[in-house]
């Protein structure tokens, strides 16, 4: 086992959280309202653990509405309700070009002690008061101690039956710190994998997607399996027989995806940081393409699109992620055999053209499965960041302008037009607007004679 790195002191962790200008003002708040107001859960977990923390949580005495709409008033933050009826409210604050988002709740049952015997695993059920000092912590369940071992622990009997969503949670954490799940814990979760069933597709789909967010997706996949969870997010995966063979293979080939985005940089080094920012961006709700990817992986093979048919019912996907992970899914058992003449401009246009919405990220999979060679898929990712033109707002004739110079009014002509005049400019044909009217009027001409 790697030793895992010993964490910063405890004390001077929490003298950074505390100093922090929003705690610092909810400390102040919390004396003008009269009302104890504490720290609690992720935010104290990752201070421990030395990781950054960017979001907040806090758990109130009283003056669950004022006190969070004068700490946005004196923040500028935007204040909005996560569930009005139980008072939990959020504030998001704009800060060196991030949103730190703080979030309110009132303090559960008798008093804080209650409340965090409620929360899901020790780790999060540590609470310190702002208005004290860092001493003060609050850990009745020891999860310092689960912290230093690095072990996900429920923080009691009947903590899955309450949110079964946090079956999901537990293997989410030991993805996302590199912990293991507590024995008596993971002997809880084996009994109750059902109870995912009754749980909304779209708290499903956000929490698997952090999993596949997180590094090593196999050793996640592997949990997911022997959790007796996957089958309840993608039908078909068993243990045994034929299906536990597809489930190696795909695991395997996730894996494979992972260290192709690993070494991104290393593949692609004159577009990595273009590329980077493409594979993080979100192509829906909470899914981040890069963990998308892991997902096409696993889905791809012969029986890919029955796979993604029901893995996006069951997640509540919508047209934009399932028509990706189709085009993914393609590109993972079928690529095309490409010029190696860099010239061929038309070629690298269309093959983009023909496989929407898909871009750079299209040669991942075929990289992974040795379908593409390096050199092919760099001029690919090259040609799509610096040539390839995706829409008509990046033209060098407008809409309107193709009408009045042809002398056309709108309809599937112009769209033809466009498209034919998109295709001139990402394949260099047509580098100016002079360019692109005598290109159109010769084409028409062409065209009107045939």
């Amino acid at each position: 086992m790697i030793p895992r790195e010993k964490p910063p002191a405890m004390e001077s962790s929490f003298e950074i959280l505390r100093s922090d200008e929003c705690v610092c003002l909810l400390a102040s708040l919390a004396e003008q309202f009269a009302v104890q107001v504490f720290l609690v859960g992720g935010c104290l977990r990752d201070a421990v653990m030395g990781r950054p923390v960017h979001d907040y949580d806090f758990a109130l005495s009283g003056a669950e509405e004022k006190l969070p709409l004068e700490f946005a008033s004196r923040t500028r933050g935007s204040f909005f309700w996560l569930d009005r009826e139980r008072q939990q409210s959020r504030v998001v604050i704009g800060r060196g070009g991030e949103a730190i988002t703080c979030d309110f709740a009132p303090i559960r049952g008798s008093g804080i002690h209650y409340d965090l015997a409620l929360r899901d695993f020790t780790i999060n059920a540590l609470a310190l008061p702002v208005t004290q000092e860092p001493d003060a912590l609050l850990d009745p369940l020891q999860g310092l101690r689960d912290i230093a071992e690095g072990k996900v622990r429920s923080c009691g009997a009947g903590n899955f039956d309450d949110d079964p969503l946090r079956l999901l949670r537990a293997l989410r954490f030991a993805a996302t710190l590199d912990f293991s799940i507590e024995s008596a814990t993971w002997q809880e979760m084996l009994k109750r994998p059902h109870l995912l069933e009754g749980v909304a597709g779209e708290r499903v789909r956000d929490e698997l997607f952090l999993i596949l967010g997180s590094r090593n997706v196999a050793a996640s996949l592997e949990l997911l399996h022997l959790s007796g969870l996957l089958p309840l997010i993608i039908p078909g995966i068993g243990r045994n027989g034929a299906s536990h063979y597809k489930f190696v293979e795909r695991s395997a080939f996730a894996a494979d995806v992972e260290q192709v985005l690993e070494n991104c940089a290393e593949l692609f080094p004159a577009d990595r940081e273009q590329l980077a920012a493409h594979l993080h961006r979100h192509i829906e709700g909470n899914i981040p393409l890069f963990a998308l990817l892991k997902l096409a992986a696993f889905l791809s093979g012969e029986d890919a699109r029955k796979q993604i048919k029901v893995c996006g019912d069951r997640l509540r996907f919508g047209t934009k992620a399932r028509a990706e992970l189709e085009m993914l899914c393609s590109c993972a058992t079928s690529f095309p055999c490409l010029p190696r003449d860099p010239s061929t401009g038309r070629v690298l246009f269309r093959f983009f053209r023909d496989r929407l919405p898909g871009g750079a990220e299209l040669v991942i999979l075929p990289l992974a499965a040795m379908l593409v060679d390096p050199e092919t898929a760099g001029r690919l990712v090259a040609y799509y960041f610096r040539d390839y033109r995706t829409d008509d707002a990046n033209l060098l004739l407008s809409g309107d302008d193709v009408m009045e110079l042809l002398g056309i009014g709108p309809g599937p002509q112009l769209g033809r037009i466009l498209e034919t005049l998109r295709e001139a400019e990402s394949t260099g044909q047509v580098r100016t607007s002079g360019e692109a009217r005598e290109f159109l009027l010769k084409n028409q001409l062409t065209t009107d004679g045939q």
